[in-house]
């Protein structure tokens, strides 16, 4: 090397020093041309495909040059342009103004900074970044952009608005390959029908679907939905909630282990721990089971699978299960449920049975079909239609149409001795949950057991036209006969209970719910 440097002083003279200080920086510009091209080695180096300066900077690094103006740079298939940029051996690139990037021909990202590594195909941009592809467009201080995966992340919050939804979130994923979004903490997803929010949510740009993992809500003017799992198509307004998932209307909601949704079709698919609840003063009450079918039209409802209705009558509940219920709300006014098959009631003071049954709730009229039997303390009722109204606290009354029969037993102790009151219509007035008054229209046929002093002395079997009886808390307290009464009193001693029965007696003792889960038995 020294000896190098002595022939070179030796072939130049002092003449030629001037001219050499003044030619030697441009000959080092000459070495970059205006647009200059450097040849990747093993695809990992970044190329420059244009700058309309470049001037190697020994003082920020070995091998740094500063681009500057129209910079383009080209890496793993991703176009850089920048006002200006620092590019270490070819390896990393820092630029300033007016990023962009763009990946293929869908795929825009800009920002006002940018350092990259070709190492690693990470990107990271500071300042008004925008993501940009096809109809969607993400915002947010600063994000991440994996070019070689083409995964962009960020994690200081950022919007993304798509068409008629925007999305906010702290931070964010987009995976553009498989045009899936994964978000976290403080997620938001906006659009005019309504409004999501929840901790974690995954969103397919193609499907326009999103997926809840997590404590998520839904809001709109119909409803408040609730769920910690489960998708939502945006687009086709489909959805499918599970993990106590909820739907609240004005006055109702439903819940279920998984509930499918139709807001188009107002339509509602539960399946498992089925709840719909009225929560309106005037109708207080619920229907449990393990399927149901819900119509916003109507607000209908149809529950299968152990179903059970309760109806809150002060500080007591009237059950009602069936194989089917149907729960109707047709205007503000009107609300009704039906049951179908294997029909059974249970209220402390009052159980039945039935085939089907209708109740409507805002007139709290319940009508009993198909061989009803209703028990109330120690009195049975039968007919081939029985209609019962509930007080606010307790039965009022009831109305037994054709084939009607009244069985009460005389004595708790004994299994032989009932009184019994038949006709074609009979109906019933209570008092402090028991039967106080009795009218018998039509028809008119009695059995009963004469008291004297808590003793029976006899039975009274009569036949009338009419006749209306009076009750206490023994038994048969006083009966008046109409239209030509034929009545006989038999001494206790000279008869035998068994043969001192009406022609349609027959006591059910043993069919009675005796417990309110005595009512899902078969």
């Amino acid at each position: 090397m020294g000896l190098t440097l002595q022939l070179i002083k030796k072939s130049l003279s002092w003449n030629w020093l001037p001219f050499l200080l003044m030619v030697l920086p441009f000959l080092s510009l000459a070495q970059a041309k205006p647009t200059q091209t450097i040849e990747p080695k093993s695809g990992k180096l970044i190329t420059i495909r244009h700058a309309k300066r470049l001037v190697y900077d020994s003082s920020i690094g070995v091998d740094a040059r500063r681009l500057i103006g129209d910079v383009e740079c080209e890496h793993d298939g991703a176009v850089m342009r920048c006002d200006s940029a620092y590019l270490y051996s070819d390896k990393k690139l820092e630029a300033f103004g007016h990023i962009s990037i763009i990946k293929g021909d869908s795929i825009f990202v800009y920002g006002d900074s940018l350092r990259y590594d070709a190492t690693s195909k990470l990107a990271h941009l500071k300042g008004h970044v925008r993501c940009i592809e096809k109809d969607m467009t993400l915002t947010t201080p600063t994000l991440i952009y994996d070019i070689g995966n083409s995964i962009a992340s960020y994690y200081n919050g950022g919007t993304i608005v798509n068409k008629e939804n925007t999305l906010k979130s702290k931070n964010g994923h987009y995976y553009s390959a498989s045009k899936e979004m994964a978000f976290h903490y403080d997620v938001t997803l906006t659009n005019p029908d309504y409004k999501m929010s929840g901790d974690t949510l995954r969103y397919n740009t193609d499907n326009k679907t999103a997926y809840f993992i997590g404590p998520s809500i839904i809001t709109s003017k119909e409803n408040y939905i609730y769920c910690e799992n489960g998708w939502y198509d945006t687009e086709n307004e489909i959805s499918r909630f599970s993990k106590n998932a909820l739907i609240v209307t004005d006055n109702q909601r439903l819940t279920g282990d998984s509930v499918f949704y139709n807001r188009k079709r107002g339509y509602a698919r539960a399946t498992k721990n089925v709840k719909i609840i009225d929560t309106s003063e005037a109708n207080q009450s619920i229907i449990t089971g393990n399927f149901a079918e819900h119509f916003e039209k109507g607000n209908r409802a149809i529950v299968t699978g152990n179903a059970i209705f309760g109806k809150i009558i002060e500080k007591d509940t009237l059950f009602v299960s069936a194989d089917t219920l149907s729960y109707g709300q047709p205007d503000s006014i009107q609300t009704f449920v039906r049951a179908f098959r294997h029909v059974k009631i249970f209220k402390t003071d009052l159980q039945g049975l039935c085939d089907s049954l209708t109740y409507f709730l805002h007139d709290s009229l319940m009508t009993m079909y198909n061989s009803p039997i209703l028990w109330t303390n120690n009195g049975q009722v039968t007919a081939r239609q029985i209609k019962v109204v509930t007080g606010k606290s307790s039965i009022k009354n009831f109305e037994l149409l054709n084939n009607a029969v009244v069985v009460q037993k005389v004595d708790s102790l004994d299994e032989h001795k009932f009184n019994q009151i038949e006709g074609r219509k009979i109906e019933g007035f209570f008092a402090k949950d028991s039967i106080r008054k009795l009218n018998v229209l039509g028809n008119a046929q009695i059995i009963y057991y004469v008291k004297q002093k808590k003793t029976y002395k006899g039975v009274n079997k009569t036949i009338c036209s009419d006749l209306t009886v009076w009750f206490n808390s023994d038994g048969v307290d006083r009966a008046t006969f109409r239209t030509k009464p034929e009545s006989t009193v038999y001494p206790l001693e000279e008869i035998k209970d068994e043969d001192f029965r009406l022609k349609h007696f027959m006591w059910y003792e043993h069919r009675r719910p005796k417990k309110k889960s005595d009512i899902l038995l078969r």
